[in-house]
């Protein structure tokens, strides 16, 4: 089984590109957003791949990065769900938006997908809600790294390791930037 895929970016389209290496070109479906992350044709190219083996032949899926073909690997694992239907949703919704609804049980978001209707967005959410729980989206990650910006300045400042815990576990996630997460952070060691 194919794991990634580098060398040669002979042709791309919207859903899918061919890319040579030692001579044989694979053809792999992608969604448009992986197509135009691609550098131009011509160029030296790595996609990650999944392996989808049917009876009539042998389908690759090409992925920019490792992250997105773990996604889309739990996403198909979900009943009712094929290739298809998950570089459809990948089409359909950012990566994080899609976390983010499966998190928070919205399968309202995932019937905005051609093909996904109530019963299927339902049971997608019921499926892998356990599954990604570990799952963190680029917004929550930079939340985190700002978040340790913080612990080291409120470090400095004197403060106590459980109080910094308690003040950056009680911060408002809408608040994103350092400096005004600091401020609330220092507004809620001060009451």
């Amino acid at each position: 089984m194919l794991y990634s895929i580098s060398g040669k970016l002979i042709i791309k389209k919207q859903n899918f590109v061919v890319v040579e290496a030692n001579g044989i070109g694979f053809k792999l479906f992608v969604s448009s957003k992986t197509a135009r992350q691609l550098p131009k044709i011509g160029s030296r190219s790595a996609l990650f791949c999944y392996t989808n083996f049917k009876q009539d032949g042998v389908e690759l899926y090409g992925f920019a990065s490792e992250r997105e073909l773990e996604i889309f690997e739990l996403l198909i694992s979900a009943n009712g769900i094929g290739p298809k239907a998950g570089l459809k949703i990948f089409e359909a919704i950012k990566i994080d938006n899609l976390l983010a609804a499966i998190k928070q049980g919205r399968s309202d978001l995932l019937t905005k997908v051609a093909g996904i209707g109530d019963k299927k967005a339902q049971r997608l959410v019921l499926e892998l809600r356990d599954k990604i729980k570990h799952y963190k989206s680029e917004e929550e990650v930079a939340l985190m790294e700002t978040d340790v910006d913080i612990e080291k300045a409120l470090k400095n400042l004197g403060y106590r390791q459980n109080e910094i815990k308690e003040a950056i576990k009680n911060l408002p996630s809408k608040v994103k930037k350092t400096e005004e997460r600091l401020r609330a952070a220092l507004k809620f060691l001060s009451k």
